[in-house]
């Protein structure tokens, strides 16, 4: 149940970089992350962005990735 919590707190984080400026959005990861959570780390187009939590993520504590927003266009 947890589980289902975090998706939908990155589904709504992911939903609110859509609709604000953002052109990209990007996966950050924490230093101790697992392979899995390693492998997704970077820049994506919003149609390929990988779904969090990681799927397969072996972290003690569980996924700890986040969406961050990528801002490259500046002024109105």
């Amino acid at each position: 149940m947890a589980t289902t919590n975090l998706k939908a707190e990155h589904q709504a984080a992911l939903k609110k970089i859509r609709e604000g400026l953002a052109t990209k959005v990007r996966i950050l990861v924490n230093r101790d992350c697992c392979p899995a959570c390693a492998a997704v780390e970077g820049v994506y187009d919003f149609d390929d962005v990988p779904e969090l939590p990681v799927e397969g993520c072996s972290h003690a504590g569980g996924c700890r990735c986040h969406y961050a927003p990528v801002l490259d266009q500046f002024g109105p």
